[in-house]
């Protein structure tokens, strides 16, 4: 088991929801970010199974995170095509 690796995993693990969640009422590094950098890790090198899981459950979390901060249908911008 690559120590190296657990520790990255860890880190973003702590730093990811504060980040996302801000103090001061929005978020400073995007989930688009902490997206790249779970998928680095997993580019990287063969990962163990509880690596593997470790690095789903954080993506899970940026998927519900993209689904609950999405606006309404009706909100979002329009955008017009040009002709």
């Amino acid at each position: 088991m690559n120590t190296f690796i657990d520790e990255g995993i860890a880190h973003i693990a702590r730093v990811m929801r504060p980040a996302l969640h801000g103090e001061l009422g929005g978020s400073y590094l995007p989930s688009a970010y902490w997206r790249q950098r779970l998928y680095q890790i997993l580019d990287t090198t063969h990962l163990s199974n509880a690596q593997l899981r470790k690095v789903d459950g954080l993506l899970l979390e940026l998927d519900e995170f993209d689904l609950c901060t999405k606006l309404p249908a009706a909100r979002q911008p329009q955008l017009q095509l040009a002709q």
